[in-house]
């Protein structure tokens, strides 16, 4: 493993003695026990960013079907083609627009998966709200509970549905991978936007809390952190190469997550 793919000196805010920089082979799609055929995949924020990465590695380990969501229409169906045209001989890739800040639309979206007859296998907890760069009090409640309607209700709703569905999906447990952030263990690394940490730490609490209570033989719940990865996302709230210590492909992430659904955490 070359000096690139491995950085020794892992960032203060990672707990293993390893920090991986690049994708190696342990966590590879191709790997026959990280397989996810027959399986439909939901990825909510898929259309770009983590969420893209995270569909195409689904599609990659012979996932039938990976469905993403996102705000904009056009970029969540120009996302879809872009996957399909990315693994032509793989699963189907469909994008479905739906806002997850709108509890109607969140509702529509399972209403209507079930009308189709769609019943999902895996749900990876991807979309969320980067607060504003300002302390909580100048933020006002108003934004801060629209960061929590996001990343706090939005992520409760779209795991009651999941786990409710009355489809019958693939032999096994369902899968519900939610997507967090090394900012709810080390709150310095986003104190500039305390809501966000705020908000994902209660997310990451609300998840712990329903795995506790439900039994892994019905549903499996995994939370991940994937690192500092710069996106266009974190591009756009300001964030540049020198803000903070990224991991430099986003691959890594999302081949990590596929190698979390084998692993209880």
């Amino acid at each position: 493993m070359s000096a690139t793919e491995l950085n020794t000196a892992a960032p203060a805010w990672t707990f293993t003695r390893s920090f991986h920089k690049a994708p190696y082979p342990a966590i590879s799609p191709s790997r026959p026990e990280l397989s996810q055929a027959g399986k439909t995949v939901l990825v909510t924020g898929g259309n770009a960013g983590i969420g893209y990465a995270i569909a195409n590695a689904f599609l990659e380990a012979s996932a039938a079907k990976v469905i993403v969501t996102g705000r904009r229409a056009e970029a969540t169906k120009a996302a879809a083609a872009s996957l399909a045209a990315a693994n032509p001989d793989r699963g189907e890739a469909v994008g479905l627009p739906c806002d997850v800040a709108d509890a109607e639309a969140v509702g529509a979206l399972w209403n209507a998966l079930e009308a189709e007859g769609t019943t999902v296998d895996v749900l990876v907890l991807n979309a969320v709200k980067v607060a504003d760069a300002k302390p909580l009090l100048d933020s006002g409640v108003v934004e801060v509970w629209a960061t929590f309607e996001v990343n706090v209700r939005a992520q409760l709703q779209m795991t009651e549905r999941f786990y409710r569905q009355k489809g019958e999906g693939v032999k096994g447990p369902k899968n519900l991978i939610n997507v967090s952030s090394f900012s709810i263990h080390d709150h310095n690394i986003a104190a500039d936007r305390p809501a966000y940490g705020l908000t994902k730490n209660a997310a990451a609490l609300t998840l712990q809390l329903i795995a506790q209570d439900t039994s892994a033989e019905k549903m499996q719940v995994v939370s991940m952190n994937p690192g500092g990865v710069l996106t266009a996302a974190a591009r756009s709230v300001g964030c540049d190469e020198d803000s903070y210590p990224w991991n430099s492909r986003k691959c890594l992430v999302s081949r990590s997550v596929l190698r979390m659904l084998l692993k209880f955490v």
